[in-house]
């Protein structure tokens, strides 16, 4: 994959805060995980190109002038001409933007790529923290953010608490963005047993009234009362952003009692690969914003296993999960009580380990950068499935007919597993699928021919196998206007069931339900919303997994649903076979029952009697008991993909989307059907 990354901020030049950070961590990770990286930030002397541990950087200088305004409008449309260069040479696929500042926004309306744009702390939410005007620019800043974050193919976020806050600010729906942590810089931050601890606390960051400088100071009183010789070192560039427009150094120095002075040093700012040994050297770090989305300082303190206080308002909640770390976010007789109880718990606990394992599993960069490029492909595939044309599915039409020309065409609703247009062309009318998800093709096929070697109508490709079109799969298949007859409609959906699908193939359902097993069983992040409903389905899947039944070898359709039956009006067929799957044969009968005779919740008992019995009229070989655990285990399928998927980043179960088939619901007959007696 070819990724580019645009703001002004990358290490070691413009190393001003989070986003450097971030931005020189996914890059050379993505490099390592085998992918090219563009990186286009700002120059402070010269324009500069090179390439460093692997990634491609471009520099781009401009002057600064007194004219505010004109210079970050100039910055924007030097990045605007660079990016217009490289597209032309494809030199990336996909273009990612950090909110602040909006550097990408005079490209949009050349952009032919996806775009993602990286949550961090738009300035609309800086500004409710931060006593300070921001100056002339501060409207066009505004203008431009909320345009990128509008405009983009996908919105990632670093924090649950900065997702809500972007919520309450922007015209944006919570399911629109995916939350995904940072990674962690595990090369330069680690925990050192050769570095001696001192008597000292530590703060690093911008020295400004959102870090929580302000209150911190407040507090110091109250600690340095307690512990006369403790030390306290800031690390970070004083600003004027308080409430009094002072540098904060001056600002602090007016609150600290003058007995306490000495023990306050300020270091200013310092390279950020040499702040390990800080972190190693103190007791406790200490940072307590106001607000913050997800702070780099936190993650590397933890990774040294330093015992921290953080803010309760701020991703630190997320990051540390641990509540006795938190102070109440500007409280500054709470902020003091933190401390000292940390100060205490440092003679017991010099070395917080809890914290180191927690960066290992949750913030590795190898796993968090994994991720990020599984949303990345997938941002890039949905990207072109949206920008389908005229001339697309006529390049796919004339593969199987010489009229290709395309009098009209329409989007039909379709599946998360693919996109559905209906085409129209002077002779004839098609459907055209273009799949998201690539389903079992030559599994398909066998199903097609199995129900015609017993005289069922199937909607089959009129292509003789896929099309792969520049990267893209899509089937073509005659229209079928359908009549809606559902005369004689149970007489065939049982030949369906009765149909003999046996076949030796070894793609079980069951397999895939172990995957979604296994990734959902130990899954934090899936169990913090859905823990009532998936401790159930996985106790009734731990209770059916067993079941020889479930390893039978029959083909089903998999999704025999009202919409996938059709009738012309003369015969009838079965249409989207993209869940063809292995199971036993009356895997299809569980599906019919669940989408057939449902009822506020409930199987309706007589009808699902008057099937399983005319069933069994014909096939001896279940008994009635394997009916029930067939339905109990379909459900269970429907409810562990989905939350595999969620968890994923596939589908976010909260959207609009999925809420029109909503796993509650499933989960409520799984339920119902468990404690019902259907006999």
């Amino acid at each position: 994959m070819k990724i580019c990354l645009v703001h002004e901020e990358y290490p070691e030049e413009t190393n001003f805060g989070g986003i450097a950070t971030y931005q020189k961590n996914c890059a050379e990770e993505y490099v390592k995980l085998g992918n090219q990286v563009t990186v286009i930030c700002r120059g402070l002397y010269e324009d500069k190109e090179y390439i460093e541990n692997g990634v491609k950087i471009f520099r781009i200088y401009v002057k600064e002038t007194e004219d505010k305004v004109q210079n970050y409008i100039e910055y924007r449309e030097r990045v605007c001409d660079l990016l217009r260069k490289l597209q032309k040479e494809k030199q990336f696929d996909i273009l990612e933007v950090p909110d602040w500042g909006a550097e990408t926004v005079f490209f949009e309306k050349y952009r032919k790529v996806p775009l993602v744009v990286r949550l961090h702390t738009p300035l609309k939410v800086w500004l409710r923290y931060n006593n300070n005007d921001f100056g002339k620019v501060k409207d066009l800043m505004l203008k431009w953010e909320n345009e990128m974050i509008m405009k983009a193919d996908f919105v990632t976020c670093c924090s649950e608490a900065l997702k809500r806050l972007i919520v309450q600010n922007f015209d944006i729906k919570e399911s629109e963005i995916m939350v995904t942590p940072n990674p962690a810089n595990i090369t330069n931050f680690y925990f050192d047993k050769k570095i001696k601890k001192q008597n000292k606390i530590v703060f690093v960051g911008s020295l400004e009234e959102r870090k929580g400088v302000i209150t911190l100071a407040e507090s110091l009183n109250t600690i340095f009362v307690k512990y006369p010789n403790l030390k306290i070192q800031f690390i970070g560039k004083d600003t004027i952003r308080n409430n009094k427009n002072i540098s904060t150094i001056k600002y602090v120095k007016e609150i600290v009692d003058k007995r306490f002075l000495d023990n306050i040093e300020f270091l200013g700012q310092i390279e950020n690969y040499k702040i390990n040994k800080y972190l190693n050297e103190a007791k406790v770090g200490v940072f307590p914003s106001l607000f913050d989305n997800f702070p780099y300082v936190v993650l590397e303190s933890m990774i040294t296993g330093l015992q921290i206080v953080g803010s309760e308002n701020s991703g630190m909640k997320e990051m540390l999960d641990d509540d006795s770390s938190l102070y109440i976010s500007g409280d500054s007789d709470d902020l003091a009580n933190k401390i000292i109880n940390k100060l205490e718990l440092f003679k017991k606990e010099p070395i917080n380990k809890r914290n180191i394992k927690r960066v290992n599993e949750l913030y590795n960069p190898t796993k968090v950068c994994n991720d990020m490029l599984s949303l990345y492909d997938k941002t890039i595939i949905n990207y072109k499935l949206k920008k389908i044309s005229k001339k697309e599915l006529e390049d796919v039409l004339s593969n199987v007919t010489d009229n290709y020309k395309i009098k009209k065409y329409k989007r039909e609703i379709g599946g998360v597993a693919n996109y559905v247009y209906k085409v129209e062309t002077v002779n004839k009318n098609y459907i055209i699928k273009k799949y998201v998800n690539i389903p079992n093709f030559e599994l398909s096929e066998k199903l097609y021919n199995m129900f015609l070697t017993n005289n069922i109508k199937v909607s089959k490709p009129i292509n003789n196998c896929p099309l792969k079109i520049n990267g893209m799969i899509y089937n073509i298949f005659e229209y079928i206007e359908n009549t809606k007859e559902d005369k004689g409609m149970y007489k065939y959906i049982l030949n369906l069931l009765l149909c003999d699908r046996k076949y030796d193939g070894t793609d079980y359902l069951i397999n895939d339900c172990y995957k979604y097993y296994e990734n959902i069983y130990s899954s934090d992040k899936i169990k913090k919303y859905f823990s009532k409903e998936l401790d159930y389905v996985l106790n009734v899947f731990d209770s059916l997994k067993n079941n020889n039944i479930l390893r039978q070898k029959y083909i089903n359709h998999g999704d025999i649903s009202k919409e996938n039956l059709i009738d012309d009006g003369k015969n009838k067929y079965i249409i989207d076979f993209d869940q063809t799957t292995m199971c036993a044969k009356i895997y299809d009968f569980a599906v019919v029952v669940v989408k057939f005779f449902v009822n506020n919740n409930y199987i309706c008992k007589t009808k699902y009697q008057q099937l399983r019995d005319e069933y069994l009229k014909y096939d001896k070989t279940y008994s009635k008991d394997d009916f029930d655990v067939m339905i109990k285990f379909y459900l269970c399928k429907i409810l562990l993909e989905k939350f595999y998927l969620h968890n994923i980043g596939t589908i976010d179960l909260f959207s609009r989307r999925q809420k029109k088939d909503y796993y509650k619901r499933y989960y409520i007959i799984l339920k119902n059907f468990c404690e019902m007696n259907y006999e």
